[in-house]
């Protein structure tokens, strides 16, 4: 739209108006769009003090003997005032912070009463600046601006918001830049605070374009970064809250002025490091290190590293990139990078107090235990290891909190670390009395138990924890009884007895509906065998046995029926076998898996008999050609149910693996 429609589009919806008709805000609630309650639009009674109740403003372009006509009737008024003493009275919302500049005497104000018309007025260029500078459309809103030139810093908001705040939030760019490039716009102008006390810049930071902030802070000469928006926080500080990386690193540059504080880059490195922006927490913690700041590495920024729950994502690193099951981590890498330079300055940087880090570095290794971050506590050890021995003050260990919270990493390093394996399970939890194999007894947490899938396979990685205790505990700690006079086998018996119920009905459900497709399965390829496309000749010989297409299909029926034949038997193991605890240890899993696996198999060389069937029927047609391509169509279901299978198979052989000994170095 160019210019001159601009404009035509405002004098129609000015003259559609009229002078006597209120607005229809349809963009936006009326109390919501302008600063002018809806139910005092067409009312001449408000007085001075409601107006600044209700942060009513108003735009004055009249001459001074429209001033004075429409002078407000409050008696603390005459009809002698002057601009400049309507303009003294402006609250400090208003934009005006300079009044004797009489070149700014058309900037909003607090006035009452109102004339309907000069409301209609208003309101009607502010509906489509605000639509303008909300949608981006810089053609309409220049030709308001073009009419009235000081509408580039006037209110549209009931929040007070001007058409930069309104384009910034809304991330139009281009707006913003041909606002910011008008003669009008000035210095003072970019630094208007909405209601919340918020500047454009704190808007675009909150947003996260940094191509608009950079705008705001060349028309500023980079200072606009200075002003701090509600309750006195920097820009940066709402951009590293939200997490907004890029933006946080453009407000930082130039940042260490008069203005920057040590206290204030410490309290950026946390928040940045609370918001997961660890690689920009590491370059603000390097920038103090070279302004010899003692706030550089402190034990509240290294506790609240630690403490993250990364525990969950870290399980899962083998299949980062495998199959698409999960991609790969950088944040946890970056939060290791700079856990490892904290601790390397604390150690190597002496103008750094480290003596609270080394104080409390007992209780952050217990909190890391807790929260199962392997790679912490594997760094936290390398640098501290004599934290290996540290304890509660009812003398439970890290090895017992492993142990208790199923954290199957942190268990198998200090399972590799053998003199103090051998000392640490020894230990009795006071009070309670139970000792490390009570803990694999119990019930495992509940993040746990839903990491795997089915109540056999949870049931299968109980009784695997329990044993791996069990067999690095004192021969007598197997018959040791707690406070309450119970053995770890009564505690597991007891505490697992709902899962092993729950993992029986699974296992034998589940065998059950997969026996049935197996059998089906098995069907059909039986009665394939007997169907010879081509037929015989009089000696039974099939006529395509020489065709190499053929040979392959006799490979895919015979592999499919011995397949479905397999599963069915392992099937039919799980449903007659006489079910307990140990029996989900080895047996029950694997006969389940391998069954799955070989009717997956049996379903993939069904559909291949099929299609080479068709194939050698009717190979001098276009019918093959259609009917292979709807054939892939099992087949890509069986991909998407890969997942599944993995889940099912997984649990089974990792088991195996599970507490296999580790080296430090190799984790």
């Amino acid at each position: 739209m160019s210019k001159k429609d601009g404009n035509d589009l405002l004098e129609r919806e000015l003259e559609e108006g009229g002078a006597d008709q209120v607005p229809d805000l349809r963009i936006r609630d009326a109390n919501d769009l302008l600063p002018f309650p809806e139910q005092n639009l067409g009312g001449s009674s408000m007085t001075n003090e409601d107006a600044h109740e209700h942060g009513s403003a108003y735009y004055d372009r009249q001459s001074p003997e429209k001033k004075n006509e429409i002078a407000p009737s409050s008696p603390t008024n005459s009809e002698s005032s002057t601009e400049a003493d309507v303009v003294q009275e402006l609250p400090e919302w208003s934009g005006v912070t300079n009044t004797e500049d009489t070149s700014r005497s058309a900037h909003l104000y607090l006035r009452s009463p109102y004339e309907k018309n000069e409301k209609s007025d208003y309101f009607k260029k502010g509906r489509l600046l605000y639509k303008a500078a909300s949608e981006g459309k810089w053609e309409e809103a220049e030709g308001i601006f073009d009419i009235d030139r000081n509408f580039v810093r006037a209110y549209i908001t009931r929040g007070l918001e001007t058409p930069l705040h309104v384009s910034a939030l809304a991330n139009n760019l281009d707006f913003v830049k041909k606002l910011v490039q008008r003669g009008e716009i000035r210095k003072e102008d970019l630094e208007i605070k909405n209601k919340a006390d918020n500047t454009a810049l704190c808007l675009a930071a909150v947003s996260g374009n940094v191509a608009i902030a950079e705008v705001l802070m060349k028309e500023h000469d980079d200072q606009l970064q200075r002003i701090c928006g509600p309750k006195g926080i920097l820009p940066v500080m709402m951009a590293a809250k939200l997490g907004h990386g890029d933006m946080v690193t453009r407000l930082r540059e130039g940042s260490y002025s008069n203005f920057w504080t040590e206290e204030q880059d410490a309290e950026l490195m946390m928040e940045c490091i609370s918001s997961d922006l660890f690689d920009i927490a590491k370059d603000i913690a390097t920038d103090m290190i070279k302004e010899k700041s003692k706030l550089a590495v402190s034990h509240t920024a290294i506790e609240m590293l630690v403490t993250k729950p990364m525990a969950e994502r870290s399980t899962k690193g083998k299949w980062k990139t495998f199959f698409g099951l999960k991609e790969a981590n950088l944040r946890e890498i970056q939060a290791l990078d700079l856990l490892k330079y904290m601790l390397e300055l604390a150690f190597t940087e002496d103008d750094l107090n480290t003596k609270e880090i080394v104080e409390k570095a007992p209780n952050l290794l217990l909190k890391v235990a807790e929260q199962g971050n392997f790679h912490f506590f594997k760094w936290l050890l390398y640098y501290y290891p004599e934290l290996v021995w540290t304890t509660r003050d009812n003398f439970e260990s890290t090895f017992h909190i492993a142990v208790k919270n199923r954290h199957k990493k942190i268990f198998i390093l200090l399972h590799d670390m053998e003199s103090v394996r051998k000392l640490v399970t020894t230990f009795i939890i006071e009070k309670t009395e139970n000792n490390m194999l009570h803990l694999a007894a119990t019930l495992a947490p509940k993040d746990k138990l839903n990491a795997v899938t089915g109540a056999a396979f949870q049931m299968q990685q109980a009784i695997c924890w329990y044993k791996a205790v069990e067999k690095i505990v004192p021969p007598s700690y197997k018959y040791m009884k707690n406070v309450e006079g119970r053995t770890p086998a009564d505690i597991f018996d007891e505490e697992q007895k709902h899962l092993l119920a729950e993992g029986e009905k699974w296992m034998k459900s589940t065998a059950k509906s997969c026996m049935v497709v197996a059998a089906l399965t098995a069907t059909v390829m039986f009665t394939s065998a007997f169907t010879v496309p081509g037929g015989n000749d009089d000696e039974g010989r099939p006529y395509l046995s020489n065709n190499v297409y053929f040979k392959f299909l006799t490979i895919s029926e015979v592999s499919g029926m011995l397949s479905s034949s397999t599963s069915i038997l392992l099937f039919l193991s799980i449903l007659t076998s006489r079910v307990n605890k140990y029996a989900f240890r080895h047996s029950l899993p694997c006969m389940l898996a391998i069954g799955v696996v070989a009717l997956f198999f049996s379903i993939v060389s069904m559909v291949i008999a099929f299609c080479l069937t068709i194939y050698l029927s009717y190979g001098h047609t276009r019918v093959p050609g259609l009917l292979l391509l709807f054939a892939c169509v099992p087949i890509m279901f069986i991909s998407l149910k890969f997942r599944l299978l993995v889940d099912i198979i997984h649990p089974t052989f990792v088991s195996y693996l599970l507490f296999r000994s580790s080296n430090l170095s190799n984790l």
